[in-house]
């Protein structure tokens, strides 16, 4: 079993382990936290613990994740791998592995490949109303509240999805409150820094590679909002638009609301399928990542939700004069799951 930590700057390698008969390995995750403590005293950020397992056993692979709480001494948790067979494993020469430092000899063994960091605003929230339509819309990010994204791994031809979170939480606060013209379309986005990784996994003279897409980071103080968006803002994937009804407007109040709690689900949508792109344009991941990526429709989900306390507060109060009819849509994304995106549509 070959053993990763989530660290400020990415993930590092904790070794490979035998695992016994009785399936228990002990890990020592003192640095871990020392790391995350000093990357929070110097710049705000913490994230929860995050530990990543790739098994590989009888030909096949498992990769699980595993979340931790912050400052607990001992902690047991229970896992039971999903194997897959492992169709990709080969076997190594000297061109095969990148890495200067590791030769390809007998042994079991784990190593980061490369790595590239892209900051970009992202689209959180959009609307587009029809010419009879003003609204008021705010969205907040609460200081040092904890935000989840998901870790997409492409393994063995596919892409999964970790069950587990990198969850991040930002010493400081964001918001946008903004009161539109009728028929004005209205923006907010945020910057989010994505990661990648390629990691080689060495096995007794054979190799295979994993390919890590998440956000490491994101900037509550660039939270804006305008009618026009910037020109390098990612938006996700829209897959389907859901039907929420038809409103007849009476002037005042709002004929519309949603709040975020109206999801029905902690999760929404950020773009992953840009940041894909710009690997492939570098060279960085490997065609087939790429093509079944965009085949999919890969997108990052955003789980807004930690024991109970929201990070995230969205608010969209649709008006106009009265006598209006009005057809009112919202969006999803859809590729391992579905999870809906803050787009609205007014016709």
């Amino acid at each position: 079993m070959f053993v990763k930590a989530l660290y400020p700057e990415g993930f590092k390698s904790l070794g490979a382990h035998t695992i016994g008969k009785n399936g228990v390995i002990y890990l020592k995750l003192g640095n871990l936290e020392k790391a995350w403590n000093t990357e929070y005293r110097k710049h705000g950020r913490l994230a929860q613990p995050l530990i990543v397992l790739t098994i590989v056993k009888n030909g096949k692979i498992a990769i699980e994740s595993i979340n931790l709480k912050q400052n607990r001494i001992f902690q047991n948790t229970k896992i039971t791998p999903k194997f897959k067979l492992l169709k990709t494993i080969k076997k190594d020469t000297a061109n095969t592995l990148k890495s200067g430092n590791i030769q390809p000899t007998a042994g079991y063994y784990q190593w980061l490949d490369d790595s590239y960091t892209w900051t970009t605003p992202t689209i959180v929230a959009q609307v587009t109303p029809d010419s009879t339509t003003y609204y008021d819309i705010s969205y907040t990010y609460f200081k040092n509240h904890d935000v989840g994204f998901s870790i997409n791994v492409f393994a063995d031809s596919d892409w999964t999805r970790l069950t587990s979170y990198n969850w991040v939480q930002e010493n400081d606060a964001g918001k946008v409150n903004a009161s539109t013209d009728k028929g004005q379309d209205y923006y907010i986005w945020m910057d989010f820094t994505y990661r990648w990784e390629r990691w080689g996994i060495h096995i007794d003279g054979q190799t295979f590679y994993e390919d890590y897409v998440y956000i490491a980071d994101f900037n509550p103080s660039t939270l804006s909002g305008g009618t026009s968006k910037p020109s390098d803002a990612q938006t996700p994937p829209i897959d389907k638009w859901i039907y929420e009804g038809n409103y007849q407007s009476s002037g005042y109040p709002a004929y519309y609301q949603f709040h975020l709690y109206n999801l029905g689900t902690n999760e929404f949508s950020l773009d992953a399928l840009k940041f894909i792109e710009v690997l492939r344009r570098l060279g960085k991941i490997s065609s087939i990542a790429a093509q079944k990526a965009s085949l999919i429709g890969l997108f990052i989900s955003v789980n807004f939700k930690y024991e109970n306390a929201n990070a995230f507060d969205f608010d969209l109060f649709l008006h106009s004069p009265a006598g209006y009819s009005h057809d009112v849509w919202r969006t999803e994304s859809t590729d391992m799951d579905t999870v809906p995106i803050l787009y609205f549509d007014v016709d």
